[in-house]
């Protein structure tokens, strides 16, 4: 055997010596699993274009203001579904037309794939609530809430402080974003309450009047030390806060008008004696 076949035997012993080995059979198999990703991308991750798989791809239309029906006949031309997947309110596209659409327009899909799709619900709209009654600032929060632009217009036109209208009035259909106008009335001022014990009732109206203040439940108390007539307590309390106009109730000493008048007619019945609700002074002296 010469001297050259003796080296090439070596040398292919020494490869196998080394494929055998570990680190060889490591680059053996980092090879192959290249060899075998780069055959996979080059074939189905970027085909020629001579390859005849190309044509299972197609690219996806723009649907987006078609109607449904449109979507379908222009997805079937291609060979592609349509399937419909809620809808969304949208300023602009009129409701039954699509929104939204995936994949996109411009993507590419496999032959037979469904592309989803939203319609348009039209543009959104809300019923103004009824808010009269309600603080100001209150009615304003629910509104913004709601979605609606909010323009609060203050008015003495009530004693009431308020809501006391909104223009629209409540149960309007408002096409989104819309404005409310909301009427507040300020109120009647805040008012001291005047201390109305000791006073005979015949006097309590009038002083409550000058107070800008109302009577308000008159009660009876047979058993107060007070003469009949007098004011033995009051609600709210002397010196307290009450809006103007706002009601004054009392509690009188002595029994209620309709039981002395009994008494006095009728003989046989002895007067009452419980406590009641009138609006009459007792009759009498001062």
């Amino acid at each position: 055997m010469s001297f050259e076949r003796r080296h090439v035997s070596s040398a292919s012993d020494g490869l196998l010596a080394f494929l055998k080995g570990r680190v060889g059979r490591g680059l053996l198999v980092t090879f192959v699993t290249f060899f075998l990703g780069y055959t996979i991308a080059a074939r189905w991750l970027f085909p020629s274009a001579d390859d005849p798989t190309d044509r299972d791809f197609t690219g996806v239309p723009s649907l987006i203001g078609l109607s449904a029906g449109e979507a379908e006949i222009i997805l079937g031309d291609i060979d592609l579904f349509v399937k419909t997947r809620g809808e969304l309110n949208h300023p602009e596209i009129a409701a039954g037309a699509v929104v939204a659409q995936s994949p996109l327009a411009g993507q590419v899909a496999r032959s037979g794939d469904t592309v989803y799709v939203a319609l348009s619900a039209g543009v959104e709209s809300r019923l103004v609530p009824d808010l009269v009654g309600l603080a100001g600032d209150e009615a304003a929060t629910l509104l913004r809430r709601l979605g609606f632009d909010v323009d609060v217009v203050r008015s003495t036109a009530s004693a009431r402080a308020g809501v006391i209208e909104t223009r629209p009035a409540a149960g309007t259909r408002i096409t989104l974003p819309g404005s409310v106008e909301v009427v507040v009335a300020q109120g009647a001022a805040i008012v001291t309450v005047p201390d109305l014990r000791g006073r005979h009732v015949d006097d309590v109206e009038a002083v409550l009047e000058g107070a800008g203040l109302r009577m308000g439940a008159v009660r009876y108390q047979v058993d107060a030390p007070e003469g009949p007539g007098r004011v033995v307590s009051q609600s709210p309390a002397p010196r307290g806060s009450l809006r103007g106009d706002g009601f004054v109730s009392i509690v009188v000493a002595g029994a209620p008008p309709d039981s002395v008048n009994a008494d006095l007619t009728d003989d046989t019945d002895p007067p009452r004696r419980d406590s009641t609700d009138v609006n009459r002074p007792v009759p009498g002296g001062r």
